[in-house]
């Protein structure tokens, strides 16, 4: 029986295994971590944005109450520069960007470390920053592709076609601000060294396995002399993948004191500290034949980024390249340095903000062509990516739509602007966008162990992996469980220590599609160990059966020819002499396997729609979103609870895009001004409709052996733009430019 068609507990809505210890407070996050005897590190940052640390008197902190170090670049010791900017922090006394790390004081107690560093005065020789795209003074950059990926590309001959006769084509330039992730729990570390040599770090990461990795060669050690440990995690959204600098300042600060070293970061020094979303400013045409059929599309993108920052936006090869079919395509990216802090992954990074550009430029093209929105979609249904003329392993867009439509009525759609209109006479607009993100798949390892106990046998899946609040402990758990044929109730899975087999980074919407094709690998790895017991001389009615005639469905293991013929586990694993047979997946580079074939001959990719409703205020352009409804391709779902909520959370941050975000930078010295939750506008539960959201549920048995993609970033693509083209079917208006607020309205 292949592995899909075992009736287990993968598919069904459970609860999270760690929903009770979170919401009793029995979690223990970073910031908790039960390390004794530590003491206090904060951060001091730069007030200037460009320019250089002429002076920095540490007298006063120095001598005050508690103090136990006082780092600048000037004591900083030398390490190897690693993770997310091109330069170590302290390492010398330039400026590169608004809020960056000048000093780290170390205190008993965290009042002491605080009133510490209040003390350090730098001095500067500032230059003006650097803040905008459109700065004269910006360095300039066409990068030639994003790991692997093309950012300027040329199929056939774009500017011909759309200057060919008989076409319609619209222009438009499209703009999304800055964003910052803004988790709940902010970025902390706890650092100990054990000695010289050994060092155990507890920190709010998306990466054990890279976090070890760059802190062992950051200070001259042997991996497996580093712990990294983080079981929860309050939300990351990306914030949480790069190696940051406060982590590296944590550690050097531990060994220079000989203490273990708690730092984290305030809401503030978020804003600083931990990446963000770039501006992007997109300028796309399209061109189309009378019926809709896209000749050419052409699409350019502008991000930023800090000048020691390594962060790369790719908007038009995560939407364009990607979605629709056309014969002709341009493609082109333009990265601005400015002096604003370095830019990060953030939920969809490259796929949000292009496809908020792509899908609202459709919307246009489907007014000038005066055609139904979803119709145009479907006229330029694509099989394949033009940019990758590969075909879709799975593709159920199309159930999509007509899923989303229905549920909707999308049909009931008055064309006009402004045509709609609600019982108390408020303007309605109904909108709607594709939404799309790739599968990805990372090199992870998994370890599964079957226990007897008493004669019950139990499962422990393990895997150096992470829940950021996603859900990933209790799919990973189903999917133990699937795996072995036992109910959940008897199924445990461990994660977050780098003690654990490898995982991958916890980002991309890769996590339960790597770790479960592990776990798939040690479960073949498993029955093997058992087939070894079956066949060890003690008389068993499965003796002498190949390994892949074998099944293990729980309580038994069982002939696959012949299931009349089986023997207890339990029975099974004590001949091993021990509680426990245990199979683990084998070390992989991604691409090595077979998955690195397949992705030659295939593109893995998900897909969906979503439809939105809003209403708008007259004469005050007030927007509320009423409605909204989407249908998601996504592969095997393994669990519809955790899945549905992480759709509804890509939904509300989409919304909180469209109608809210924007970081404000003061131009004087590159610092944010909306650094924090009272000036930084996010959704409240009162911006928020019920929302209808549904899968497709096919599984994609090309891209792993459970069938399933992520889920995690999908959401968040396209209902910016879907929110964007309701609100102009409500006024008539256009706005191209996020966040969509009154004043863009009058």
């Amino acid at each position: 029986m292949a592995i899909a068609e075992q009736i287990t507990p993968v598919g069904q809505p459970r609860d999270r295994v760690d929903g009770r210890l979170k919401v009793t407070g029995k979690a223990t996050y970073v910031a908790e971590a039960p390390v004794k005897g530590f003491v206090h590190a904060v951060i001091v940052q730069s007030t200037e944005g460009r320019g250089k640390v002429t002076a920095i008197d540490t007298a006063a902190a120095t001598s005050s109450p508690g103090m136990l170090a006082v780092i600048t670049h000037e004591n900083m010791p030398k390490i190897v520069q690693v993770g997310a900017e091109k330069r170590s922090p302290l390492s010398d006394a330039d400026i590169h960007y608004g809020g960056q790390h000048i000093a780290v004081v170390v205190a008993t107690t965290l009042e002491q470390a605080r009133a510490g560093a209040a003390k350090i005065k730098a001095t500067y020789a500032a230059d003006k920053p650097v803040v905008r795209l459109d700065d004269e003074r910006a360095v300039r950059e066409k990068p030639a592709d994003k790991n692997g990926t093309k950012l300027q590309l040329q199929k056939g001959d774009a500017e011909k076609a759309i200057a060919g006769d008989g076409v319609t084509k619209i222009s438009g330039i499209y703009q999304t601000p800055i964003e910052h992730h803004n988790p709940m729990e902010m970025s902390a570390t706890v650092a100990h060294w054990e000695s010289d040599e050994k060092l155990t770090v507890w920190d709010t990461t998306q990466w054990l396995v890279g976090r070890r990795r760059t802190l062992a060669k950051a200070f001259g050690l042997k991996d497996e002399n580093v712990r990294v440990l983080c079981p929860y995690v309050g939300g990351a959204f990306g914030c949480k993948g790069n190696q940051w600098m406060h982590t590296v300042l944590a550690v050097a600060a531990a060994k220079q004191v000989g203490k273990p070293v708690k730092l984290m970061l305030t809401r503030q020094q978020m804003f600083t500290s931990c990446g963000h979303r770039p501006t992007t400013v997109q300028d796309i045409t399209l061109a189309a034949t009378a019926d809709g059929k896209l000749v050419a599309i052409k699409h350019g993108a502008k991000t930023d980024d800090s000048d020691v920052g390594g962060h790369i936006e790719p908007c038009a090869p995560g939407s364009s390249a990607i979605v629709y079919a056309t014969p002709n395509l341009s493609l082109s990216h333009e990265l601005v340095r400015t002096n604003v802090s370095s830019a990060t992954f953030m939920r969809a990074p490259g796929e949000n903000p292009g496809m908020f550009a792509l899908e609202s430029a459709m919307d246009e093209l489907a007014v000038a062509l005066k055609m139904d929105p979803l119709q145009l979609r479907l006229v330029n249904y694509s099989d394949a990516p033009p940019a990758r003329d590969l075909p879709f392993s799975t593709k159920f867009l199309k159930d999509c739509y007509r899923i989303g439509a229905e549920k909707f009525g999308w049909s009931k759609r008055s064309a006009e602007p402004g045509s709609m209109k609600s019982a108390d006479g408020k303007k309605i607009g109904w909108g709607m966008a594709t939404a799309t993100y790739p599968g990805h798949r990372f090199a992870s390892q998994a370890r599964i162990r079957l226990i007897n106990d008493n004669g019950t046998v139990r499962v422990v899946g393990q895997c150096a992996t992470h829940d950021l609040g996603t859900g990933a402990w209790t799919v990973c758990t189903q999917m133990t469980a699937m795996l072995v044929g036992l109910p959940m109730e008897r199924a445990k899975f461990e994660l977050g220590d780098t003690y654990l087999p490898p995982g991958g980074v916890s980002g991309g919407s890769a996590t339960t599609a790597s770790v479960g094709q592990a776990l798939s690998e040690a479960h073949t790895k498993l029955r093997d160990a058992l087939h070894k017991l079956i066949n060890n001389g003690t008389p068993s009615p499965l003796a002498g059966l190949e390994p892949s005639k074998i099944k293990i469905t729980g309580d038994t293991i069982i002939s696959v020819d012949d299931p009349s013929k089986f023997e207890k586990t339990a029975d099974v694993i004590a001949r091993s002499g021990r509680a426990s047979v245990e199979g683990m997946s084998e070390p992989s580079q991604e691409g090595a396997d077979d998955f690195g074939s397949k992705r030659k001959k295939n593109t893995f990719q998900s897909f969906g729609v979503h439809f939105v409703e809003v209403e708008v205020g007259d004469p005050v352009p007030t927007i509320r979103v009423k409605r909204v409804v989407s249908v998601m391709d996504i592969g095997r779902v393994i669990n519809p609870k955790t899945a549905h909520s992480q759709v509804m959370g890509g939904v509300i941050m989409g919304i909180g895009q469209a109608l809210l975000e924007e970081t404000v930078y003061d131009d004087r010295t590159a610092r944010p001004v909306t650094d924090n939750l009272a000036d930084y506008a996010v959704c409240v539960n009162a911006d928020i409709p019920d929302m209808d959201i549904s899968f497709t549920g096919e599984p994609d048995m090309l891209f792993n052996a459970i069938g399933c993609r992520g889920v995690g970033e999908i959401g968040i693509t396209g209902i910016a733009a879907a929110v964007a083209n309701a609100v102009y079917h409500a006024t008539g208006k256009r706005v191209r430019e996020l966040p969509i607020t009154m004043d863009k309205l009058l």
